[in-house]
C-alpha cells in the first residue's frame, strides 16, 4: 500500500491544514488529563505531523511503508525523532508511550473486527498507566458523499485524480489515478488501491469492552476535514 503513492503524497496533501490538526489533538490530549509527553504517531506516512508536534512532545512514528518512512526520515534527521517500519495491527517498538494517535482516518484502512482487535491489543500493551490512544474515523455518510454516483474527481494546477469507489463484502475499495505534472511539465501516471471498512461505534466500543481499555470520549469534528469521528481511549 502506497508505494507509489508516497511519491506524490505531500503534493495530493498540499491543502491538508496540518497545523489545525495538530491544534485539535492538542485539545483532546489536554482535555484528557493525560501530562505524559512520549508520543507515538501510529501511521505517520511523510511526518508532516510529526514534525509540528515534536516541540511540544517526545516523538516517535511508525508506518508499514518504506517509501514513506525514507521521506519522513529526510524531513525528520537530527530531530530527535525516532522512526520504526511495522503494521500497526501487531507493533512493538520496544517501547512504552503516554500517548499514541492515528490521524487521517489510518484506523479505517483496517480491513476486519479482528483487525480492530488486534490494534486495540497491540495499543494497550504499548501505552503507559494512564496513557491514551487517539485515533479518528470516517463513517457510511462521510463516503457516500465522498463519492456520488461511485466517482470522487478533483482538478488542480499540477494534479487530477480520479477515485472509482465500490464496496463489496462490507469493504469499500478505492481505485485511484493520479496524474500528477512534473518538472518538465509532462503528466505522469500512478495507480493505487485502496481498502476501507467503516466501523461503527458498536464495532468499536465492544472490543474496547472487551480487551478492557476505557473510552474516554468520542467527539464528532466536521472543521478539518468533513465530518468525522476521533476516539480518546485510555488504560
Amino acid at each position: 500500500m502506497y508505494n507509489n503513492f508516497a511519491k506524490i503524497y505531500d503534493k495530493f496533501m498540499k491543502n491538508c491544514n496540518y497545523d489545525e490538526w495538530v491544534e485539535y489533538i492538542k485539545t483532546l490530549i489536554d482535555e484528557s488529563g493525560c501530562e505524559g509527553k512520549k508520543l507515538l504517531d501510529l501511521g505517520c506516512g511523510t511526518g508532516e505531523t510529526l514534525v509540528r508536534l515534536k516541540s511540544d512532545f517526545q516523538c516517535s512514528g511508525l508506518d508499514l511503508s518504506k517509501e514513506m518512512l525514507e521521506i519522513a526520515y529526510k524531513k525528520l534527521k537530527n530531530k530527535g525523532v525516532q522512526l520504526f517500519m511495522g503494521d500497526m495491527r501487531e507493533f512493538d517498538t520496544g517501547e512504552k508511550y503516554d500517548i499514541i494517535i492515528s490521524l487521517f482516518d489510518t484506523v479505517n484502512h483496517l480491513t476486519s473486527q479482528e483487525d480492530l482487535r488486534d490494534l486495540f491489543i497491540s495499543i494497550k500493551k504499548s501505552l503507559n498507566p494512564g496513557g491514551i490512544y487517539i485515533f479518528d474515523v470516517v463513517d457510511r455518510k462521510f463516503m457516500d458523499e465522498m463519492f456520488p454516483g461511485g466517482i470522487f474527481y478533483d482538478e488542480r494546477k499540477d494534479m487530477t485524480i480520479i477515485w472509482e469507489h465500490s464496496v463489496e463484502d462490507d469493504i469499500d475499495y478505492v481505485d485511484a489515478t493520479y496524474f500528477v505534472q512534473n518538472r518538465t511539465e509532462n503528466y505522469e501516471k500512478f495507480k493505487e488501491t485502496y481498502e476501507k471498512k467503516i466501523f461503527s461505534h458498536e464495532n468499536i466500543e465492544k472490543e474496547v469492552k472487551e480487551i478492557e481499555m476505557n473510552l474516554l470520549s468520542v467527539n464528532k469534528n466536521d472543521k478539518i476535514a468533513g465530518e468525522r469521528f476521533f476516539y480518546v481511549l485510555s488504560v
